[in-house]
């Protein structure tokens, strides 16, 4: 026994011995001379090359390891060396811990980190070990006064941020404030993200709240992003900018200019496919609410879309069609884009189409509007279904009301070719005139409803050209309602029965029908027959509209349907341009007509009044007769033009079919 106990005794002195020798040497020992064994272990595990400049081991609780001038190298394809430099790194360990060489927290004073996208998609922060790793390998990571470089080919971008970690708070979120440069423009973010730990994980979301700007274009985002994928997100996503179209390529959608925008929904992206769902906001004037999809998983990005707005201009969206930009709102000085793209004083825009956009992008959106502003015409419940499907766009249909009518037209514009062509069909019923001209109407009644179809082909690369080359027919009619008197005998210049009904009042002339069939040619449309009968005057029109050059040459003749003593009897030319028309009297037929009077007059002065006085002898106009003309002369009656019921929009945008029998659809109120 005795024996037994002195061995114990021996084992456990010898072990104590060696044990204080361990410890003895754990303190002496010149760590630093093992820095480069460490040194390696780190860079095999990265498969990067790591160099240490000084080690130290401090025991105590808890243990610290201090590496100093720590040195990692950037991926094999990058030009840029290093990837990171750390002056100052402090790994705290327990001795659990140190056993498994997983730190409990790490500590870094002032690094410097370039992390890098190449034209390919790598990465520079996607290292070997991390393929299939699901939990962190050490704990949390202080950060003091740090500085991120942030260089991608793709975007492109280029953004120096410094990075400081919050220890007050116990998840220690990272704050970040950087500025650069994005898409060429300035560009400067702040934001907070969760502990710089949770970024190794670099196929897990990682929790960021940022605001960004660049130029004048402003987001703010709260959610997750993939660190090996960072366009790989979801959250909540505010935009704010002068012009949707800046934010090509960032959002990977070819969009047009746009007025001013304010929007905010909730982004994703995932396997290629972004989605931004829960859309409210405004674009200029209009209020927008819906959602898109954009997938890019082929190599022909597609772009579904459902949009609703409650107010809608059209000049917020005029890009969708051609049309240049236009000075901010509250502008007091300046050239304007699209002064600079369009020539002054025309109205067709001829900014040419990006064609290579239209053709490299397929899209289907679905827009409804209730209340619609169209310059001074009122439309209401407009809905469209615009595709376009390999360099072939449709709006099939474009559907809307108008002034409590119904108008639908379906338009194919197609760019496969270097000049672009177009085809167009339109239908309008039971629009009420009054409504499009208020000036039309009479002092107590309306100026009647109207119909017509349409249908013209052109080719151009701009909205100008196509107008200048648009080559058709249409037939417009209209039947019954009232017209001012007043105005309709100025048409025949009929003095004094205007002296009459400007001391005593105006009158209610009615309208019995108004029947026009154009036909164009080259961007020149021509009336083959223009006639307006009502219960004042019998008027016709000749000449025509040229849109090539954006003018007006009509010749209003009226035959007076009351006797006058003092008619000048027209006609009215209507000239100018599309921007500013001009109403006058033909001149040399007027100068005709005074001239013979005053001869007359020198003759024998009685006979003064006779080239002046007008019988009211014109004839009543065979409206059902002159609807059949203008369908055979406008070619409309080959396409089976026929009366139907008039369509009209209720409160909710259904169509609904009233009886309207008498009221031209067309040019068919046969």
């Amino acid at each position: 026994m005795q024996l037994a106990a002195n061995r114990a005794r021996r084992i456990g002195l010898i072990a104590l011995a060696v044990l204080a020798l361990l410890v003895l040497v754990a303190l002496l020992f010149p760590w630093n001379l093992v820095r480069g064994p460490v040194a390696s272990i780190i860079g095999s595990r990265l498969q990067r090359p790591v160099t240490i400049g000084h080690l130290d081991l401090h025991w105590g609780s808890p243990i610290r390891i201090q590496l100093d001038d720590l040195v990692v190298g950037n991926a094999s394809w990058s030009k840029t060396q290093p990837m990171a430099t750390f002056p100052s790194m402090i790994l705290n360990f327990r001795l659990f811990s140190l056993l498994r060489m997983t730190p409990d927290t790490i500590a870094l004073t002032r690094p410097d980190v370039l992390l890098e996208r190449n034209d390919a998609g790598d990465v520079n922060w996607h290292f070997a070990d991390a393929a299939g790793h699901t939990g962190s390998a050490f704990g949390a990571i202080d950060i003091e006064g740090g500085n991120l470089r942030y260089r991608d080919s793709l975007i492109p971008a280029s953004i120096d941020a410094t990075l400081q970690t919050d220890a007050a708070v116990p998840s220690r979120p990272l704050r970040f404030a950087g500025k650069g440069t994005l898409r060429g423009e300035a560009f400067e973010m702040e934001g907070t993200s969760a502990g710089v730990d949770e970024m190794r994980r670099i196929d897990t979301p990682y929790h960021l709240a940022l605001k960004g700007r660049a130029g004048r274009t402003a987001l703010e985002f709260d959610g997750t992003a993939v660190p090996s994928r960072l366009e790989n997100m979801q959250g909540e996503l505010h935009l704010k900018g002068p012009d949707l179209s800046k934010l090509y390529p960032i959002v990977p959608t070819p969009l047009p200019w746009t007025p001013p925008y304010d929007l905010t929904g909730n982004l994703s992206h995932a396997k290629g496919v972004w989605t931004f769902k829960g859309i409210h906001g405004t674009v200029g004037d209009s209020d927008i609410a819906g959602e898109f999809k954009v997938d890019r998983t082929s190599g022909r990005p597609s772009t579904v879309a459902n949009f609703t707005s409650k107010k809608f201009d059209y000049n917020d969206l005029g890009g969708f069609v051609g049309r240049t930009a236009t000075p901010a709102r509250g502008a007091s000085s300046g050239r304007s884009e699209s002064n600079a793209h369009s020539r002054p004083g025309r109205v067709f825009p001829d900014h040419r189409f990006n064609l290579a956009r239209l053709r490299d992008h397929d899209v289907d959106v679905h827009f409804k509007g209730r209340s619609v502003k169209w310059g001074p015409i009122p439309i209401d419940e407009l809905v469209t279904h615009i595709v376009l499907k390999d360099g072939v766009m449709n709006l099939d249909p474009l559907d809307f009301g108008l002034a409590d009518g119904h108008v639908v037209a379906h338009i194919t514009l197609d760019v496969t070719k270097d000049v672009p062509s177009a085809q167009t069909k339109i239908e309008a019923r039971n629009v009420e005139l009054k409504r499009v001209f208020p000036k039309l109407a009479s002092p107590n009644g309306s100026a009647g409803r109207f119909g017509g179809r349409a249908q013209f082909h052109a080719r151009g690369t701009s909205i100008a050209e196509l107008f200048a080359s648009a080559d058709g027919d249409a037939a417009v009619a209209m039947r019954g309602g009232e017209a001012s008197t007043l105005r309709l005998v100025l048409t025949n210049l009929d003095l004094a029965r205007a002296a009459q009904l400007l001391i005593g009042g105006d009158e209610t002339a009615s309208i019995h029908c108004a029947v026009a069939a154009m036909h164009a040619k080259n961007g020149v449309l021509t009336p083959e027959l223009m006639t307006i009968d009502t219960s004042a005057e019998l008027i016709t029109g000749t000449g025509d509209i040229d849109f090539r050059n954006e003018t007006y040459n009509l010749r209003l003749k009226a035959d007076s349907k009351k006797p006058s003593i003092f008619a000048l009897k027209g006609p009215i030319v209507i000239g100018g341009t599309f921007r500013s028309p001009t109403a006058r009297p033909e001149v040399a037929s007027l100068l005709a007509r005074i001239g013979a009077s005053v001869g007359l007059g020198a003759v024998a002065g009685p006979l003064a009044l006779l080239p002046l006085i007008d019988l009211g002898d014109a004839p009543d106009a065979d409206c059902k007769a002159l609807y059949q003309d203008a369908r055979v002369k406008s070619g409309t009656a080959q396409h089976g033009l026929r009366a139907a019921p008039a369509t009209n929009h209720d409160k909710r945008g259904k169509a609904t079919t009233t009886a309207r029998s008498k009221t031209p659809a067309v040019s068919s109120a046969n």
